[in-house]
């Protein structure tokens, strides 16, 4: 399993081939166990997460139907939002049959450390023509590289798994205890954060500064937070704002001018441009919604802006597309079942006593979602993983939470 997860974090959205016999033991070792009732399912909502998601994507996929969307659109929703998230309920199952506790951040750390090596390899690749992969690798990998005034920018297809492995890291750095992992977090943040810096991927730099506000507010939420938290998350956000600083001065009066071309690449993030691609598919989006905007388009519907000719049914707003296609209904079901489900994980960590991973994983679910907001993350296998977290916490096997003498201090 810690083999399909390094494949999934290093190269997603590519080489399924690869990972498909990794999967295929995984699920054939359960269903060898499983004859003999090894795997439990405890949580009562376990099940019923992923059996009202199938349900609601059928439905919308029937909506798409009658309505006279392309056929190989719907087979497409249903084989990523029913067929690949009824592997990853098998897979949760496993997981959560096991002391996952241990080893989650030794997976993760893994992670960070071999899309860095990815990078690099890229970057070097570039700049002296290494020629170490086939093409044919480079290009399923997208492995490409832009150098521009200021800044690096890359397209690398797992530098956006890194929504998910910095606010994990990070979340996990300010909140855990003093440990033999903790260097080994420290490290694989930085690498992590070093391959967005160099990909310029605009919405990891932007989750990092806001994961630590996130994170303190689910472990309010969950009853974990205490001064020791507090203390930590209030002093994280003292060394943006000296690296801005120093940043602002060195550009203004020392004379790096070329801070200035990554600064601006940042400061763009925020910026809206009419003519841009994401503002015409939300303004074609949000056009076409009015037409049909208490059901929805259904899976597979069409606008006048098509971002991909060979797959017109697709865009990288996910929410603005999700209410296009499925109305406000739809919108309405989804956004009351993940906010039960949301309080369900919650009401789980608080008795936990491994709280500081179970917040830190909820926290890269959430940031996972926000980064979807802009692109299209959530219509490939590897990154449905994100939406199995909060079933895995659920029926995760857990010792009731002990407040240490630690926390018992801190609180004081």
């Amino acid at each position: 399993m810690a083999a399909l997860m390094m494949m999934i974090f290093i190269i997603p959205q590519s080489f399924f081939w690869l990972k498909l016999p990794f999967l295929c033991a995984v699920l054939a070792w359960m269903l060898v166990v499983g004859i003999h009732d090894h795997w439990k399912i405890r949580s009562s909502a376990f099940l019923p997460y992923y059996l009202i998601f199938c349900l609601l994507t059928v439905t919308w996929c029937i909506v798409g139907l009658v309505r006279v969307n392309p056929e190989i659109a719907v087979l497409e929703a249903l084989r990523v939002y029913v067929v690949y998230m009824g592997i990853f309920c098998a897979l949760g199952i496993y997981v959560s049959n096991l002391e996952y506790q241990a080893y989650v951040d030794r997976v993760v750390i893994a992670g960070a450390f071999g899309i860095g090596a990815v990078a690099l390899y890229a970057l070097l690749d570039h700049i002296l023509q290494l020629g170490w992969l086939p093409q044919s690798i480079k290009d399923d990998m997208y492995l490409q590289v832009g150098l521009h005034q200021g800044y690096v920018q890359m397209n690398n297809v797992n530098i956006g798994i890194l929504t998910f492995i910095v606010p994990y890291l990070l979340s996990r750095v300010l909140m855990g205890e003093q440990d033999e992992q903790r260097g080994w977090m420290l490290l694989g943040l930085a690498v992590a954060v070093v391959s967005a810096v160099l990909a310029s991927r605009r919405v990891v730099l932007v989750l990092l500064v806001i994961t630590p506000l996130l994170a303190f507010g689910l472990t309010v939420l969950a009853g974990q937070a205490n001064q020791r938290h507090l203390r930590r998350f209030t002093q994280f956000y003292t060394l943006p704002l000296l690296i801005a600083g120093a940043g602002s001065l060195l550009v203004i009066y020392g004379g790096f001018d070329f801070l200035d071309g990554f600064s601006g690449r940042l400061a763009s993030a925020f910026t809206t441009d009419a003519d841009a691609p994401r503002p015409q598919q939300h303004a074609a989006l949000m056009a076409a919604f009015t037409d049909n905007y208490f059901w929805g388009s259904g899976f597979g519907g069409l606008t006048s802006v098509i971002r991909s000719d060979e797959r017109p049914w697709t865009f990288e707003l996910t929410y603005s597309r999700l209410l296009f296609n499925a109305g406000l209904v739809g919108m309405g079901i989804l956004l009351l079942f993940f906010c039960t489900y949301l309080f369900l994980t919650l009401r789980k960590i608080r008795h936990s006593a491994h709280a500081s991973i179970l917040v830190s994983l909820l926290t890269g679910f959430l940031t996972v979602l926000i980064a979807t907001a802009s692109n299209p993350y959530l219509s490939s296998f590897d990154f449905l993983f994100a939406l199995s977290i909060i079933p895995l916490i659920l029926n995760t096997t857990d010792r009731p939470h002990q407040r240490s003498a630690v926390d018992e201090g801190a609180t004081q």
